[in-house]
């Protein structure tokens, strides 16, 4: 049996497949719903792995919470102690502003807490403009971010959401909270309470960040709010208990009250049905094959360390995908680097962990469900 000649486009071929199959089974079924009754919804764990959803995939728009994609670019161009002068265009905002004037001098670090704590939508407006010269060019870096991310429901058209046109969906903004919480510099900011606002020639004025849990929600670490009328109350937020971190997306709640209400019954849902398993150890052998014209040689692999993950409880097993790098050529010294194990779960890469050449070829497993990638002719 020969195999594709590009190991990348083996692995995507194989990975699209594999998602088609398992997202059509939900990984909550047989589990009792969470008691939330927002239109759109989204709970995964902080790996990514599906928790519970109700129209995930729906494009709708989210208002502030789009200012987490405008954080993204931020801090990929910009220091947090560069100096902004604030423009007369960002000042000029009356609706979610934070009462900025127009030639104060302010640093980025200072306008991302106002962002992302007060939700200010001059703050956003003047990082857009320092950071990329004008808010047009900032959207559009903004929306490459999103395509980099894999955010195919996600369009912004403002660096704010006040615009009311942008769309994302439950799904997007999980995948989202997930990316500004992987950066240690945003991660900082949205678990703070409150912010300072400077104010020019007179003491700093204390604002309260409008994440509502924040305090009063047992390990909540973020992240942020958005409320439009066409959007209605929306939620971003995720928190950590033990060794479970789990993200929850809320669009389209009525009330402001009930968007929290909701999100902390979503949460306690979430850490009572999640729990830190060991997904696959360094010791377990696993068998790809290098097919030839001559030959078929087996590769005899074992996962460079033991990896634990958060799944849903009563989830089926992850997913094994194993690729091969078409570089190698058994015989492979044991304890060599020869590729990668994607551990997925609907879909979804939970964790990716080297692979390295086992010591004894003839100890390779005969049935090991696991996908063979990389070939040479």
């Amino acid at each position: 049996m020969k195999l594709l000649r590009a190991p990348s486009r083996f692995t995507w071929l194989v990975a699209t497949i594999l998602t088609a199959a398992i997202v059509s089974e939900p990984a909550f079924a047989g589990l009792p719903k969470p008691a939330v009754s927002a239109p759109a919804v989204q709970l995964t764990t902080i790996d990514g792995a599906p928790l519970w959803s109700r129209n995930p995939n729906t494009a709708r728009p989210v208002a502030s919470t789009i200012k987490l994609l405008n954080a993204l670019v931020v801090v990929e161009r910009a220091a947090l102690t560069e100096i902004v002068t604030v423009p007369a265009r960002s000042a000029a905002i009356e609706d979610g502003d934070i009462g900025l004037v127009s030639g104060q001098q302010v640093t980025v670090g200072e306008l991302l807490d106002m962002m992302l704590v007060a939700s200010a939508n001059d703050a956003a407006s003047a990082l857009a403009i320092h950071v990329s010269g004008s808010e047009r060019r900032h959207v559009q870096r903004m929306n490459a971010k999103a395509r980099q991310l894999g955010l195919t429901g996600t369009v912004a058209t403002d660096p704010h959401g006040l615009g009311k046109r942008e769309r994302s969906t439950a799904r997007d903004l999980a995948v989202l909270g997930r990316a500004v919480l992987a950066e240690p510099v945003l991660r900082r900011i949205i678990v703070k309470r409150k912010v300072a606002l400077p104010r020019p020639g007179a003491k700093p004025e204390w604002v309260p960040a409008t994440n509502h849990l924040l305090g009063s929600y047992p390990g909540i670490s973020g992240i942020k709010t958005g409320y439009t009328r066409p959007a209605g109350y929306c939620f971003v937020a995720s928190a950590k208990r033990g060794g479970v971190e789990i993200v929850g997306v809320i669009l389209g709640a009525p009330t402001l009250n009930s968007r929290f209400d909701q999100m902390r019954t979503l949460l306690d849902w979430g850490f009572a049905h999640t729990r830190v398993r060991t997904l696959i150890t360094s010791d377990t052998t696993l068998a790809a094959h290098w097919s030839t014209d001559a030959s078929d040689q087996p590769i005899v692999v074992r996962p460079a360390w033991t990896v634990r993950r958060a799944l849903l409880d009563g989830a089926k097993p992850p997913t094994r995908l194993v690729r091969v790098a078409a570089s190698v050529v058994p015989p492979v010294a044991a304890g060599s680097h020869v590729g990668e194990l994607d551990l997925m779960v609907g879909g979804q890469v939970i964790a990716t962990v080297p692979l390295l050449a086992a010591p004894d070829p003839s100890n390779a497993p005969t049935q090991t469900p696991v996908v063979r990638g990389g070939s040479r002719e």
